[in-house]
C-alpha cells in the first residue's frame, strides 16, 4: 500500500474503532440497567416487562463482542479461528432474537390494545413464555449456517472473515436472512404499530399523543438501522447473479458493498444500544421502578451534594451513600 493511502486507512481505522466503542459503551450501560431493574426492583412482571427483559438480554449479548471486533479493526485479529467462527455465531443467533422479540412486543402490543381480556387469557396460560423459548430456540437454529456453510478464515486474512463455500449457498443465506431476520418482522412490525396508533388516537387516556409517537419511532429506528444492513445483502446477491453474464457489473456491487459492510454493520449494532431508549425506558412500569430504584437515589445524592458543594463554597461537602436494594 502506498503512502499517499495510508493516513486515510488509519483515520478509518479511528472512526471504526471510535463509533463502535461509543455504541458499546452507551448500549452495554442502558441494557444493564434494564436487565438491573427488571430483576431487582419489579417484583410484578407482566407479559410486556418480560419480553423487555428477553429483548436487553439478546442486545446485551450483542454488543458484549464488540470489543473483539473494535481490537480487530484496530490491530489485527489475533483470537483464532475456532473463536471467530463462535463470535459470528453467537452475533447471528442474539441478533435474530433481538430483531424477534421487537416483532413480538408490537404483536403483544397489539394483542393487549384491542383484545386485553385474550392477552389476559394467554398470560396466565403462559403462552408468553412459551413463545419466548421459540424465539430463543429457532435464533439458535436459524445462526447454524454460520457453523456449516461458513468458514472463517483468520489464518489466511488478517480479519475475522466470512467466507461462503459457494454461489448458491451465498446467494440463498443471504436471501434467507433478509426474509427472515428483516422483510417478514419488519412488515409485522409496521402493520402492528400502525393499527395500535390508530386505536390509541381514538382513546382520550392522557399522554395518548406520546404513545403514538413512540410507535412511530420504533418503526422508524427499526428501518433506519436494518434496512441499509439488508440493501447490502442484496447488492451481494446481484454481484453473484450478474457474476458470468457481467462481470464488471458483479465486481462493481461487489466493491460497493465491501465499502458499506462497515457502515451497515455499525448501524445493525446501533439497534441494539437505542432499544432501551425506545422500548424500557418509555415504559410507565421501567420509569416508575427507575425512580424509586437504588440507582435513581444515588443520581439524586450526587446532584444533591454537587449543589450543596457550590451553595456553600465547600471543598468537602457532606455526602450520605445510599446503596441499591439488589
Amino acid at each position: 500500500m502506498s503512502n499517499s493511502t495510508s493516513p486515510s486507512v488509519a483515520l478509518h481505522q479511528v472512526v471504526i474503532c471510535v463509533v463502535f466503542t461509543l455504541i458499546f459503551l452507551i448500549g452495554m450501560f442502558g441494557n444493564v440497567l434494564v436487565i438491573w431493574i427488571i430483576l431487582c426492583n419489579m417484583k410484578q412482571r407482566f407479559p410486556t416487562v418480560i419480553l423487555l427483559l428477553n429483548l436487553a438480554v439478546a442486545d446485551f449479548s450483542v454488543l458484549i463482542t464488540l470489543p473483539f471486533w473494535i481490537y480487530s479493526f484496530a490491530d489485527s485479529w489475533v483470537f483464532g479461528a475456532s473463536f471467530c467462527t463462535a463470535l459470528l455465531y453467537l452475533v447471528h443467533s442474539t441478533m435474530f432474537a433481538s430483531v424477534f422479540f421487537i416483532m413480538v412486543i408490537s404483536v403483544e402490543r397489539l394483542v393487549a390494545v384491542l383484545y386485553p381480556f385474550t392477552a389476559q387469557n394467554c398470560w396466565r396460560r403462559g403462552t408468553i413464555r412459551k413463545g419466548i423459548t421459540v424465539i430463543w430456540s429457532t435464533s439458535f437454529l436459524l445462526a447454524v449456517p454460520v457453523l456449516t456453510e461458513y468458514r472463517a478464515a483468520p489464518a489466511e486474512t488478517p480479519y475475522c472473515s466470512q467466507l461462503q463455500g459457494s454461489y448458491q449457498q451465498q446467494k440463498g443465506l443471504l436471501l434467507f436472512e433478509t426474509l427472515v431476520g428483516f422483510a417478514i418482522p419488519f412488515l409485522t412490525l409496521s402493520v402492528c404499530n400502525a393499527l395500535v396508533a390508530k386505536r390509541i388516537d381514538r382513546m382520550t387516556f392522557e399522554g395518548r399523543r406520546k404513545s403514538v409517537k413512540v410507535t412511530i419511532r420504533v418503526t422508524i429506528a427499526f428501518a433506519v438501522c436494518w434496512l441499509p444492513y439488508h440493501i447490502r445483502n442484496l447488492l451481494m446477491i446481484s454481484s453473484t447473479l450478474s457474476k458470468r453474464s457481467s462481470p464488471e457489473t458483479s465486481k462493481m456491487l461487489l466493491h460497493i458493498s465491501e465499502k458499506l459492510e462497515n457502515v451497515v454493520g455499525a448501524l445493525g449494532v446501533t439497534n441494539s444500544c437505542i432499544n432501551p431508549i425506545l422500548y424500557a425506558f418509555a415504559a410507565r412500569r421501567i420509569q416508575k421502578n427507575f425512580k424509586t430504584s437504588g440507582i435513581a437515589k444515588l443520581f439524586q445524592q450526587l446532584n444533591k451534594s454537587s449543589a450543596d458543594k457550590y451553595a456553600k463554597g465547600s471543598n468537602s461537602p457532606r455526602t450520605n451513600s445510599q446503596q441499591s436494594s439488589c
